[in-house]
């Protein structure tokens, strides 16, 4: 962010808190053609619909309190002056997390001895985004729910609720993946248990790319010359759409059918899905040759899993390999906390692959591989 941008948000956050209306407006007329400098999208998103109500429900609130205690006149200058302000802030907020690196944030207040202010910090920024985009989700969905716009507007209270509550828990969410990546201002975490291997967890939405992460880390693994045992599984696709799910064993290639979408209702274990004894089988053979210096990849697991079905024994009786370089596991992001969990890793590296700016690939191989 160019110092212009800078010296022109601090101006405009400064000249906020004024006491004088007018003052404010400019204060927030100056954030928005800051906003407007660095980048116009930051501009809609602030000033969406979601956000906005809920800037101009709060500022109702205050204004109609001042309003019943000192007047009208007084009430509507307060209530303006609260939505200004709220402008200001939430276009400082956007453009800073926007533009700014959180991690370097991080690292800078870490070397000034303020890790803990740091990490706070990051998680804000990395925040505020998901919360802007969540009002406009919450607002899209109350008006679709509610008969007209006026009867949106008279159910604002209950939105602002649903606001706060997401906004609670986007922060524990934030504080536990924080906690996940070794960050331990915000979280009391426990020691990995002795002999465990070093976690990495590959985490991200569907079709972000999981299982071809999976198969080129355990690629790059190999052509550093270290063995590498489980599997991936890979989807099978029929007329454009996905059937199922292959195996394929590391290393040998050795492939199997592991599971067939079928009907609501036929699948297995809770899914829509009907697993082949076959996938499994091989998966646990794969597994089961892990050697000390090893590394474990395994694409991926599943709620069945995490209740101690399908692939978890095998799993479970490679970890108990002693002297493994390390293991990698793909897991959707909702069972990472899970996941760490029932494999006692609480220092595991999670690699988002929405969230990761570099190569993923090498940010796992980086984790596990430490080059002399």
């Amino acid at each position: 962010m160019r110092i212009e941008a800078v010296l022109g948000l601090a101006v405009a956050v400064a000249a906020s808190f004024s006491s004088r209306i007018e003052i404010v407006a400019g204060a927030a007329l100056l954030a928005c053609l800051v906003a407007l400098f660095v980048d116009r999208r930051v501009l809609s998103r602030v000033l969406g619909v979601g956000v906005v109500l809920g800037a101009v429900f709060a500022a109702a609130a205050a204004g109609a309190a001042v309003a019943w205690a000192s007047g009208l006149g007084r009430g509507l200058v307060v209530g303006g002056s609260v939505l200004l302000r709220l402008v200001v802030l939430a276009t400082a907020a956007a453009v800073v997390a926007r533009s700014v690196d959180a991690d370097g944030i991080q690292r800078a207040l870490a070397r000034l001895g303020l890790r803990r202010l740091g990490l706070v910090l990051g998680l804000a920024l990395n925040t505020l985004p998901h919360l802007a985009d969540t009002a406009v989700t919450v607002w899209a969905a109350h008006r679709v729910r509610s008969a007209g716009r006026w009867a949106a507007l008279g159910r604002l209270p209950r939105l602002a609720e649903v606001l706060l509550a997401h906004t609670g828990r986007v922060a524990n969410q934030a504080a536990a993946a924080a906690a996940l990546r070794g960050h331990a201002g915000l979280a009391s975490i426990e020691a990995p248990a002795a002999g465990r291997p070093p976690t990495v967890v590959v985490t991200g939405p569907p079709g972000s790319g999981k299982t071809p992460v999976a198969e080129a880390v355990a690629e790059a693994l190999a052509g550093r010359g270290v063995a590498v045992f489980g599997f991936v599984q890979p989807a099978i696709r029929e007329d454009g759409e996905k059937a199922g799910f292959r195996l394929r064993a590391l290393p040998g290639g050795e492939t199997a059918e592991l599971a067939r979408r079928v009907a609501p209702g036929e699948g297995a274990a809770g899914t829509s899905y009907r697993f082949s004894p076959g996938g499994f089988a091989l998966a646990a053979r794969s597994l089961a040759r892990a050697a000390p210096g090893a590394v474990l990849v395994v694409d991926e697991l599943g709620p069945v899993e995490l209740r101690g079905g399908g692939h978890w024994p095998a799993v479970e009786r490679a970890v108990r390999t002693g002297d493994l370089a390390g293991m990698v596991v793909v897991v959707r992001r909702t069972l990472v906390p899970t996941l760490v969990e029932a494999l006692d890793a609480a220092d595991a590296v999670v690699v988002d692959l929405e969230l990761e700016t570099g190569d993923p690939v090498a940010a796992v191989v980086r984790a596990i591989v430490t080059d002399p």
